[in-house]
């Protein structure tokens, strides 16, 4: 499978999405050295950069940034804005029908990723065993927007080095949504790549923000938040299951 690019001609815009290869029969490392878990994934494809307001505006016909810029990663949507009946996803999905063709079976559809999705993808996929801090590398400068580089506001996607499979700015920039309930107690985590179902009162962020120290934008930091919180420090990536 390769990496491929959506077309949006109206608009004149390129979305291009990165194949992330599976585990197969094998398994990564999950978490932090004391807590580790054994995952499986499946392969996947994930959006290259943060969801930008270029494309939100697209599809949603507005744009609820603090920090306006088409170019910069959509922020201040709640994952209700994301998931909800009639929101993002349901309505991308819908533009998108035609636009995937037949490169996919009609089953195919965008929506966030798992956690462990999300962490696999950020160690790099295949490559999680070079055992990065940050998404791509281990000075935060060369990879990601934080405290201590970006003047505290978000940048535009892409301006970063690129982790091992391309994707940008997994570490800092804006943190990002993932379908999972959290739990603090991570034996909830399924080991299959699926998102954790059981119910909480909040739903996982990973990858720190522009305003965080460093320490908050590493591939195994865990945050949460309530599901209809919006904050300009929040965005998201999108995943298209294969």
């Amino acid at each position: 499978m390769k990496d491929f690019e959506l077309h949006f001609d109206e608009i004149n815009y390129t979305f291009p999405l990165v194949f992330v290869q599976g585990t197969g029969e094998r398994h990564f490392l999950f978490g932090l050295e004391n807590n580790l878990l054994k995952i499986r994934t499946k392969d996947f494809y994930v959006s290259k950069f943060q969801v930008t307001q270029i494309l939100w505006d697209h599809i949603m016909g507005d744009n609820p940034a603090h920090s306006a810029g088409g170019n910069k990663p959509v922020e201040t949507v709640s994952y209700d804005d994301i998931v909800g009946e009639g929101q993002f996803l349901q309505r991308i999905n819908a533009v998108l029908n035609s636009e995937m063709g037949q490169q996919f079976a009609k089953s195919a559809k965008f929506r966030l990723p798992s956690e462990t999705e999300w962490e696999y993808a950020a160690r790099g996929g295949i490559y999680w065993g070079d055992y990065f801090v940050y998404s791509g590398g281990d000075n935060i400068d060369e990879v990601g927007w934080y405290k201590g580089n970006s003047g505290d506001q978000s940048k535009e996607v892409g301006l970063k080095k690129p982790n091992q499979l391309g994707l940008h700015d997994m570490s800092g920039n804006l943190w990002e949504w993932c379908l999972d309930y959290y739990h603090e107690d991570t034996t909830k985590i399924p080991l299959d790549g699926t998102p954790c179902q059981e119910p909480s009162g909040e739903h996982v962020l990973r990858g720190g923000c522009f305003h965080n120290f460093a320490m908050h934008c590493t591939v195994m930091k865990r945050y949460q938040i309530n599901p209809d919180y919006k904050d300009p420090c929040i965005g998201f990536r999108l995943v298209l299951s294969i």
